[in-house]
């Protein structure tokens, strides 16, 4: 591929990462959460719920980077290998939009595959559905940092979190039936996922919910 094509596809791939939002991708769902009195200052409140794919994907190995020292397996994990699943687990978010954790089915996951391979080289997408398989403690891990990464933030805005759980009639129990299974893999990140489960058990508490 000639330097000019190539320039072209990085300059294309960097808009797409920075101008994709996640959390509130579609104007319905962010519609919803306006209305339902979730977000009551719309030019104050956007960024609490919404965040472009490039900040997601940049947040990503700073926890990745900080944990993987502290972890039962930190000598068997490749934190290199890990990383570069972090960067491209979500390309195809770039072309397909985001998709609510609770309400994504297989479908979404379908679509969300074949625009990353359409994307990837064929040995990056290799490393791509390594990571959405778990095959790998490498890849294991990279999951836990992408399923713990939502916690940082909700645990920073409990009062829009609590507001969350009762617009999408979730609840921490939903979160532990479905995420635990991420972290059971490492005795530390298990441990480290409870102790997120009892502060949103907390702030359940706390808003009455």
């Amino acid at each position: 591929m000639e330097p000019q094509a190539i320039a072209d596809k990085l300059i294309s791939l960097q808009r797409a990462y920075a101008f994709t939002y996640r959390a509130m991708v579609t104007e319905e769902r962010y519609t919803g959460l306006v209305e339902s009195g979730i977000l009551k200052d719309y030019a104050i409140n956007m960024t609490a719920l919404r965040e472009p794919l490039i900040e997601h994907v940049g947040h990503l190995p700073i926890i990745a980077s900080f944990l993987h020292s502290l972890i039962e397996h930190r000598n068997e994990v490749d934190l290199g290998r890990a990383l570069i699943m972090l960067s491209i687990h979500d390309i195809g978010e770039t072309v397909v939009g985001d998709q609510f954790a609770y309400t994504k089915t297989d479908a979404h996951a379908v679509s969300e595959e074949a625009a990353a391979k359409l994307l990837l080289s064929e040995e990056l997408f290799a490393y791509y559905t390594e990571m959405e398989q778990r095959e790998s403690l490498d890849a294991k891990f990279a999951k836990s940092i992408d399923a713990m990464a939502p916690f940082l933030h909700e645990m920073s805005r409990p009062e829009l979190t609590s507001k969350r759980f009762a617009f999408y009639q979730f609840n921490t129990e939903k979160i532990r039936t479905k995420k635990r299974p991420y972290f059971e893999w490492d005795a530390v990140l298990l441990a480290l996922f409870d102790e997120f489960m009892e502060r949103f058990w907390q702030i359940e508490k706390d808003a009455g919910i």
